[in-house]
């Protein structure tokens, strides 16, 4: 889910109601909106009961225009879809999904690394297999329920202990766009774009991680450094003040500050992508 109107179901008893079409992203370009999530929920037993007229969707052109009546642009369309929920998830194909899911889910999070817990290394003819099971079982998932943003997300992971970074970003950015609500999904995004030197997505995702979670100061600092290898130096160094008066014991925080300090001194040279900055 992504743009100016929410896709998110709304229930009203069985009922739940989606905004579907499409968006202009000025980051992303193109995007359908709700589409997957709603083809997903009638995959699995959720049944269409009407469609009404939505209409065009404008966008503000210049976000910092707080005036009653700022310039607007054309960004898309959508309608709303009621859809009843009575019977979601007893289908036979839903059931499968579970399945499917769920395992796919099991051979592959021994290996995924989250701070604080053991992982197990991803180098072995068996992880490698235990990875590739997993995420083809995911995939198969998808195909039955294709708004299911976490299963994208765990073969993001999935792809990110073997080191396909163009085909981890490209499973996160499919996750964010799904969960937009869970800060995870754009944290994980804008590192895989900060590896490809795609600047612009990710501070645009490092923005919308920050929205959802503002006192999260990890997610402020991720913002400052996506800001730093953009090229926003003096915004970047606003929001890593902001960060290091929040989590002042926060190492990471402080030496982000010294070196987003240096770059604008000029001692040290402009990162162009993460692997710069442990040059």
């Amino acid at each position: 889910m992504s743009g100016e109107a929410e896709s998110q179901g709304e229930p009203r008893q069985n009922l739940w109601e989606f905004r579907v079409g499409v968006r202009v992203d000025l980051d992303e370009g193109l995007l359908s909106i709700g589409m997957d999530e709603v083809n997903g929920l009638i995959n699995r037993g959720g049944k269409v009961v009407s469609l009404e007229g939505g209409g065009a969707v404008l966008r503000n052109l210049n976000k910092d225009d707080t005036s009653e009546n700022p310039p607007m642009t054309l960004s898309g369309c959508d309608m709303k879809v009621v859809i009843d929920m009575s019977e979601f998830g007893s289908t036979p194909a839903s059931m499968e999904h579970d399945r499917l899911y769920e395992e796919g889910v099991d051979l592959i999070n021994p290996y995924i690394f989250i701070v604080g817990r053991d992982h197990q290394p991803a180098d072995t003819e068996r992880a490698r297999d235990d990875l590739a099971r997993g995420k083809d079982l995911l995939r198969q998932a998808l195909k039955i329920d294709p708004g299911n943003g976490a299963s994208w997300w765990i073969i993001g992971k999935a792809e990110q202990v073997l080191e396909n970074t163009e085909a981890a970003c490209d499973a996160f950015r499919k996750a964010y766009q799904l969960l937009q609500d869970n800060p995870d999904a754009p944290r994980e995004y804008m590192f895989e774009c900060l590896k490809l030197g795609r600047t612009r997505q990710a501070i645009a995702a490092a923005r919308h991680a920050r929205k959802l979670k503002p006192e999260d100061m990890g997610l402020v600092a991720n913002l400052a450094l996506a800001l730093l290898i953009g090229g926003e130096l003096e915004e970047a160094a606003e929001v890593i003040e902001v960060a290091v008066t929040g989590a002042p014991d926060d190492p990471i925080n402080v030496n982000l500050q010294q070196r987003i300090a240096e770059v604008q001194a000029g001692t040290v040279p402009q990162p162009r992508n993460l692997a710069d900055m442990d040059a």
